[in-house]
């Protein structure tokens, strides 16, 4: 059996997705924290920050699905599309 090696660009996009993840829940521990800060934050209680950040959660995950439901649906329809014109 040949031995099969791992593409030389594996390590670069492993870093590069685990940095970005990284950075992802990093900004969201710290968006929670700015929403219940008195001070300089909103002051925001438990309950009504859990709704916010609950609902930004699913903005993110939700709108590439919505815009890629309009790209496929839409614009390639209408021939808008930069890749129709490739």
């Amino acid at each position: 059996m040949a031995s099969q090696k791992h593409p030389k660009g594996l390590p670069f996009l492993f870093f590069s997705e685990m940095w970005e993840r990284f950075g992802y829940y990093l900004m969201i521990g710290i968006f929670t924290f700015y929403l219940k800060d008195k001070v300089d934050g909103f002051g925001m209680t438990e309950k009504e920050s859990s709704d916010l950040y609950g609902t930004f959660i699913a903005f993110v995950f939700l709108t590439p699905f919505i815009g890629g439901l309009l790209a496929d649906r839409v614009w390639v329809i209408a021939g808008q599309s930069p890749l129709v014109d490739c």
